[in-house]
């Protein structure tokens, strides 16, 4: 039986492999995202907790997240953290290998806990959930395949990636195929450096095989690891750079997309974030 739809969009940025700059890419498009005026929440599923280091400056702040709110340690709210560029980051948190393994464990019998959160937060309809995922398949990636209306594919311009597509192609077939409000996935090349013919030749082939689904290519720059390094964003450490204007142009694609139906109009001037409520129910 289909899923009934979340009444906010969410995008998944997934990948096969690791290595492949995925964290970058999904901190990168919520900051391009929020920049458009949308509210977005970027929701950290990965145990390596890596997002924080992208969209906030208080780090300490982070130790506690999803995993503490999961575990009803911490109240959902109290773990919700203000981000650089209007992004509100809710963090995966630091937790030992034996209470990964607990959470993991209970999330494989609770498939829909993703489902029942994100509704439980009652968030504004102008809002777009954001989810970063652990490289591979996993219980994470399973939770968040069926929430996503729209995954990004995050890949290398390389041999590698482009062997490992089918694993990550049947996961979504799997858990986002059945769905009635699923509706894409796109394909970002992340890293791409022209002067290499392998990375050319690699993206000229996966854009004859994916067509429209290819969102586009983000062009190897130094501006990227020196804003991570700055623990600044990229868009405002280095906003004419090239990864910047391609970053901007997958967010884009990502709109168009998801199709002007999934938010209000007039989101360009919307107030910034606001954390949500307490539950009305827990996980």
């Amino acid at each position: 039986m289909a899923q009934q739809g979340l009444t906010v969009p969410v995008v998944a940025v997934v990948a096969a492999k690791g290595g492949v700059g995925k964290t970058t890419v999904a901190a990168s498009l919520c900051a391009a995202l929020a920049a458009t005026g949308l509210r977005v929440l970027a929701i950290d599923l990965d145990p390596q907790n890596a997002l924080r280091l992208h969209l906030v400056a208080d780090l300490a702040g982070c130790e506690a997240g999803l995993a503490s709110a999961l575990l009803h340690q911490t109240p959902w709210p109290h773990v919700m953290r203000p981000g650089r560029s209007g992004v509100v980051l809710l963090p995966f948190g630091s937790i030992d290998d034996e209470i990964q393994l607990d959470i993991e464990r209970y999330l494989a019998q609770q498939p829909d806990w993703l489902r029942q959160t994100l509704d439980s937060f009652a968030l504004p309809p102008d809002t777009l959930v954001v989810l970063d995922t652990p490289p591979g398949p996993s219980v994470y990636l399973q939770q968040a395949l069926r929430v996503s209306q729209l995954n990004v594919v995050t890949l290398l311009p390389d041999a590698a990636s482009f062997a490992t597509l089918p694993i990550i192609d049947r996961m979504i077939g799997k858990y986002c195929g059945p769905r009635e409000d699923f509706l894409a996935t796109g394909y970002l090349v992340n890293q791409f450096d022209a002067s290499k013919r392998l990375a050319r030749d690699v993206l000229q082939a996966l854009r004859d095989s994916l067509g429209e689904r290819l969102l586009g290519a983000v062009h190897l720059d130094q501006a990227v690891s020196e804003a991570l390094a700055s623990a600044v964003p990229l868009k405002s450490y280095a906003p004419h750079a090239q990864a910047t204007h391609d970053f901007d142009h997958c967010a884009q694609q990502l709109m168009h997309r998801l199709g002007a139906a999934t938010l209000l109009p007039g989101t360009a001037s919307a107030a910034r974030p606001t954390f949500p409520s307490e539950p009305s129910h827990r996980a």
